[in-house]
C-alpha cells in the first residue's frame, strides 16, 4: 500500500500528522470504490500516491493558491486533484465538477467517508455551468485552447486557470492570447514520472 506514501511525507513535510492520516486513508477508500467504478486505471493503482496524490499536490509547491477562496476542479473524474487539494487547503471552498454521474456519485461517497466539509460536487457539462470562481483547475481534461474556450465566463475578473499537463505544451500555447507561466515539476520532484509534467498558470 505505502509504496510511495513515504515520498508524500518527504516532499511535503509541511503536512500535519492529522492530514497525513487522512491521505493515508485514501488508498483503501479508493481501492474499494475502484472495484465498482473505474476512477483510476487499475493498471496504475500501485502508483496511487506518486501519480495521483503527489501530482495533485504539486500545485502547492508554487504558491499558486493564495487569497483565492472558490476553486473549481473541472472534469474531476475520481476527485483528482480536487480531493487531495481540499484536504490540504481546508479553509478554501472546492467545487468538483464532472459530466459522468457515476463518477460524481463515487466522489460523493469518498467525501462522505472522509468527512471533508469544504467540498461540494456538480454533475453537469462545462457548457451548462453557471459559476463564478477564483481558480479553475484541470488535470488531463482537454487541449489548452478548449479549456480556455469552455471556461470563458466561469472565472471572476482576477481569476486564473491552473492546468496540470504533460508532454510538449509549446505548440498548444502558441495560439493563446492570455498571459501564462509554466512551472516544471521535475524542478521539484526527482522521480521519472515528473520529467515532462508541467503546471500552466493562465490569467484571464
Amino acid at each position: 500500500m505505502s509504496k510511495y506514501f513515504d515520498l508524500l511525507k518527504r516532499y511535503h513535510s509541511e503536512i500535519s500528522p492529522e492530514k497525513l492520516k487522512i491521505y493515508k486513508s485514501l488508498y483503501d477508500i479508493y481501492k474499494e470504490k475502484n472495484k465498482k467504478v473505474n476512477l483510476i486505471s487499475r493498471k496504475d493503482f500501485e502508483n496511487f500516491y506518486l501519480h495521483h496524490i503527489i501530482h495533485s499536490l504539486s500545485i502547492t509547491k508554487f504558491a499558486l493558491v493564495k487569497k483565492e477562496n472558490k476553486i473549481i476542479d473541472l472534469g474531476t473524474g475520481g476527485g483528482l486533484p480536487g480531493i487531495p487539494l481540499a484536504i490540504y487547503f481546508n479553509n478554501k471552498k472546492f467545487i468538483l465538477v464532472d459530466s459522468i454521474r457515476k463518477k460524481i456519485l463515487a466522489v460523493d461517497e469518498i467525501i462522505k467517508e472522509l468527512n471533508v466539509k469544504n467540498i461540494s460536487t456538480i454533475n453537469n457539462r462545462i457548457e451548462d455551468l453557471n459559476i463564478n470562481a477564483d481558480i479553475i483547475i484541470c488535470r488531463s481534461v482537454s487541449s489548452i485552447q478548449n479549456i480556455i474556450r469552455w471556461t470563458k465566463g466561469l472565472l471572476n475578473k482576477e481569476g486564473k486557470l491552473i492546468l496540470l499537463k504533460g508532454g510538449n505544451v509549446n505548440k498548444e500555447l502558441k495560439n493563446i492570447s492570455s498571459s501564462f507561466t509554466i512551472y516544471n515539476l521535475d524542478d521539484i520532484y526527482s522521480e521519472n514520472y515528473f520529467n515532462d509534467k508541467k503546471i500552466i498558470e493562465i490569467h484571464r
